[in-house]
């Protein structure tokens, strides 16, 4: 029996399974069979990006091995030989040995081992020899510009997708062609540095719309390397722990993402197909669920409203082949609502798995996260290399997103080449951020060559950052009614604004609020921004400090406390950007609104305390909010309904406020009464409330206790 790629032995089974546990699979296949009926396949090469064409010829085959309708086959030989006719693949940008020629080498390898027997020996012969071409472009080209493209960008969706289009033309051809034996060799290889090298908390730097846009390839190839090599990738971490970070980056109406870094809209994030695999490859229950989920309620509406191309409608035929409907499917009801990703530093806090909930993220690493940043300089030290491809990674160290009641609260610009720190939701410093922001002053991607630079990942924000220049968590802990996390980043700062310390400390202690710390530190006097987006404009609340900042169901409540000099005010920046060089028309705008808190006078040192309070835009339960400030210390007392939380840092560790002492870095009291509900301390020995001891150490640690 022949050995179907992807299939491999199963075609049987899947053909047996049509009318029964694969008959909505199969409604599916065929639907998107049919758009193609009556779809123009050009005989020129068209003005844009070409990748459906290999998906197409990929559906229709599959539908032809498990129907033998005739109508299958004609159509899939139309899609095949159009394209193998194209003097080139690709438009404007990297043609013949990008993103358009390696989808064409996915689907066209899959198309030609899976229906070339029932082609003409011409045809079969006209295919083969394009793909032998085609597949010698995309190696002669890697191997040519082998440190210095994505042949030796490990980390990048272009070298995971173009090698596994590669790969699998070379699995279908080798059997007709000696020199498919050198592509796999070096893609194997290649293959072994990724997943040795990817990190191992399964995070994406990219963001969660290049994670589906690359997640069907990078399974590809571990599956094929799997049953034709015998190396079983899938026992890598990041492999095993990927969809973890996928689940966590859900909004919680499951629909759209958490759009940190290259996210091109919040519906473009969801992949069945890879969600079926990882079920089945794990037993995976939870990525069973939200395959379906997402295949029964949202697939048209992703399909519709993302951004991503050629989008999700295409992967039918990698749908069917990956379901198994042995996996039992499991909500993430009974998974911990709080989740940290360390590779990239990124924080979830969610107050619960409801629609309406609030959800929280947070992040800070070295540039394109902590095992890029430190194995790149390894390899490019001692090859003379460039294996950092960061264009789709953002300034947005320290950055945050909340979303709460079905809404968007604090926003994340999403898509953006020329990267700027005031465009994401931190501090800046005399209005400016990353040391690599200087090379916007070298020019702008309105320059045709610079822009063709940053598509190749060579003209961008992060090209002069040096190695000593990263950010990072230095703490993040979440127990008994506590979160908090603390991360640094001052050496991502320009060495001449001489700062010591940029640290934002979030703590969540699960009383419908957050509560934001930043230090601000320098050797010189700055102008200290804190920076938060919204959808729409955040109106002062009259006779207060606090705004209020109503979109949709959802509201935000932004209380400034510190510093005692602020100042605040609420500004807007238009982003517009071209998606991609092969659709150049195809342009994306968006307007952020932005509330702005800064001290009036310029000084070193600055402390913010902000208290971020998501609710309901129909109800106005506003917090009583009051500042604290001592010799040593400052904070906040926050009162919600009966209860009261009293937090308290200090910078010299010196905390003595009506009745409470500690030697602790800060502390959280929350009474409900004279009722003590749960304390917090951190890098403390002992707390005293009203003179009783509740909390000694022989050592300075945490304590986070809930009575």
């Amino acid at each position: 029996m022949k050995n179907y790629l992807l299939i491999n032995d199963r075609l049987d089974k899947l053909k047996n399974e049509k009318l029964s546990t694969r008959k909505s699979h199969l409604t599916r296949l065929l639907e998107q069979c049919k758009e193609y009926l009556n779809q123009e396949a050009h005989e020129e090469h068209p003005p844009t990006s070409i990748t459906y064409m290999g998906m197409a010829a990929a559906n229709l085959s599959l539908a032809y091995l498990l129907t033998k309708q005739e109508h299958y086959l004609i159509e899939a030989k139309r899609w095949l030989l159009t394209g193998c006719r194209y003097d080139v693949w690709g438009y404007g940008f990297l043609v013949d040995v990008d993103l358009s020629a390696s989808w064409l080498l996915f689907g066209y390898g899959l198309s030609y081992n899976w229906i070339g027997e029932y082609l003409t020996p011409e045809e079969k012969q006209e295919v083969l020899d394009k793909l032998i071409l085609q597949g010698n472009k995309m190696f002669d080209y890697g191997e040519e510009n082998r440190g210095n493209c994505w042949s030796t960008n490990y980390w990048q969706n272009h070298n995971w997708i173009n090698y596994t289009g590669l790969l699998t033309t070379a699995y279908a051809i080798e059997s007709e062609y000696d020199g498919a034996q050198q592509w796999i060799d070096v893609i194997k290889d290649n293959f072994e540095i990724v997943f040795k090298y990817m990190p191992e908390d399964g995070s994406n730097y990219e963001g969660t719309g290049y994670w589906r846009y690359a997640m069907n390839f990078l399974l590809t190839a571990a599956d094929l390397i799997k049953e034709n090599e015998g190396i079983d990738y899938f026992e890598s971490a990041f492999l095993k722990n990927t969809f973890d970070y996928r689940l966590y980056q859900s909004a919680p109406n499951w629909e759209e993402n958490i759009n940190f870094s290259d996210v091109h809209d919040r519906r473009s994030s969801n992949s069945i197909s890879a969600f079926y695999k990882i079920a089945s490859e794990y037993n995976n229950g939870h990525a069973q669920w939200l395959g379906n989920l997402v295949k029964e309620k949202f697939l048209f509406r992703e399909a519709y409203q993302s951004k991503i191309f050629p989008g999700i409608m295409p992967e039918a035929f990698l749908e069917y082949i990956w379901y198994d409907e042995e996996i039992k499917e499991e909500d993430p009801s009974t998974l911990p609502l709080t989740r940290y990703f360390p590779d990239l530093g990124l924080a979830v806090i969610r107050s619960s798995w409801e629609r309406d909930a609030m959800h929280f993220s947070i992040k800070s690493s070295a540039p394109g996260g902590n095992i890029q940043w430190q194995k790149s300089w390894e390899l490019d030290k001692e090859h003379d290399w460039n294996t950092r491809s960061l264009t789709h990674y953002h300034v947005d160290f320290n950055s945050f997103i909340l979303m709460g009641h079905d809404s968007t609260l604090a926003m994340d610009e999403g898509f953006h080449r020329t990267s700027r720190a005031k465009v994401h939701n931190m501090i800046t410093v005399d209005d400016t951020g990353c040391v690599g922001e200087k090379i916007w002053n070298e020019g702008t991607l309105e320059d045709p060559v610079l822009f063709d630079l940053n598509c190749k990942g060579i003209y961008n924000v992060w090209r002069d950052v040096p190695e000593e220049a990263t950010a990072g968590v230095e703490d993040f802990i979440s127990e008994n009614g506590y979160t908090y996390y603390v991360a640094e980043s001052n050496k991502l700062y320009y060495p001449e604004m001489a700062l010591t310390r940029n640290a934002r400390n979030v703590i969540y202690s699960e009383m419908g609020y957050l509560i934001m710390l930043d230090e601000l530190k320098s050797k010189l006097e700055h102008n200290y921004t804190w920076r938060l987006h919204s959808e729409e404009y955040a109106k002062k609340i009259e006779g207060t400090n606090a705004y209020r900042m109503k979109n949709g169901k959802g509201a935000l409540n932004i209380y400034p406390v510190f510093p005692e000099d602020l100042e605040s005010y609420v500004e807007e920046t238009v982003i517009r950007e071209i998606m991609t060089p092969q659709r150049p028309d195809d342009v994306r705008e968006i307007l952020l609104k932005t509330l702005c808190v800064e001290n009036k006078t310029k000084k070193k040192d600055v402390h913010f305390i902000n208290v971020l309070q998501p609710e309901s835009s129909f109800t106005d339960e506003l917090l009583d909010v009051k500042e604290i400030k001592g010799d040593e210390f400052i904070g906040v007392e926050i009162k919600t309904g009966s209860k009261v939380e009293t937090f308290i840092y200090s910078e010299t560790k010196t905390i003595d406020y009506c009745g409470i002492k500690s030697d602790a870095n800060w502390v959280s009291i929350i009474k409900d009464g004279d009722q003590l509900i749960k304390h917090a301390v951190y890098q403390g020995t002992h707390l005293e409330l009203n003179g009783k001891e509740i909390y000694k150490s022989q050592s300075k640690g945490h304590s986070f206790v809930s009575a």
